[in-house]
């Protein structure tokens, strides 16, 4: 069912609920290999996304140094724009057999930045799961991975981090049944709550910190 109006009681409708008269849409295009700009042209910027970033994914900010990151799903592709300077960077979300065990071969799903880290979730494969990526250094890791068969082929939906960074939230939309995506069995997916056993931040260094976790 679609919002209603509290003005006029009548239902929203279409893409520009959310303008006033005189507003516009802003989409994003990329000019190159490195350089983007923000157009009204929709199909320029459709254009675009066919050709730099198909099948776009999550999104977060990062307020302290203004980068958004987002991810093209049938790229395997993790795409960072400077807002300020109008460029943007790529890396790999291939990372492949990772430090410390686990794996992540298939695509980026949603994603969350908090402090060094960005975090990715797996959308299918053997290993579905979240995993961590160390910004200064490039340093890949497996924050948790569900192995058993049950599990294969299943999508983690939804990540976040709180706010002191002790605790990590991620949705598994089967968690071990069929039929999420139809709707039709209300007892598929779940959601589950991580915390590091010394109670520190995800973020914080202790010594011989692993990530890994098989279970």
């Amino acid at each position: 069912m679609p919002p209603y109006s509290q003005a006029t009681n009548e239902p929203f409708t279409g893409w520009d609920t959310l303008h006033q008269e005189g507003g516009s849409t802003s989409y994003l295009q990329f000019l190159d290999n490195s350089r983007f700009t923000w157009t009204n042209d929709e199909q320029a910027a459709r254009n675009s996304q066919a050709q730099y970033y198909p099948n776009v994914e999550g999104v977060d900010f990062d307020s302290e140094n203004g980068e958004l990151y987002f991810v093209s799903k049938k790229k395997q592709m993790l795409f960072v724009l400077n807002l300020l300077d109008r460029v943007y960077t790529t890396t790999t979300t291939k990372f492949g057999t990772l430090q410390g065990g686990g794996e992540f071969k298939q695509g980026p799903d949603h994603i969350a930045t908090h402090g060094d880290y960005l975090y990715l979730t797996e959308d299918g494969g053997t290993t579905v799961g979240a995993y961590a990526l160390h910004k200064p250094t490039g340093k890949r890791y497996a924050m948790f991975e569900a192995y058993t068969d049950k599990y294969h082929g299943d999508e983690t939906t939804g990540l976040q981090i709180s706010f002191d960074g002790t605790k990590m939230y991620a949705a598994f939309q089967d968690c071990g049944c069929t039929g999420s995506e139809s709707g039709t069995n209300p007892n598929c997916g779940c959601l589950l709550e991580f915390s590091r056993d010394d109670g520190r931040s995800f973020d914080g260094a202790t010594v011989g910190l692993k990530f890994h976790s098989a279970s």
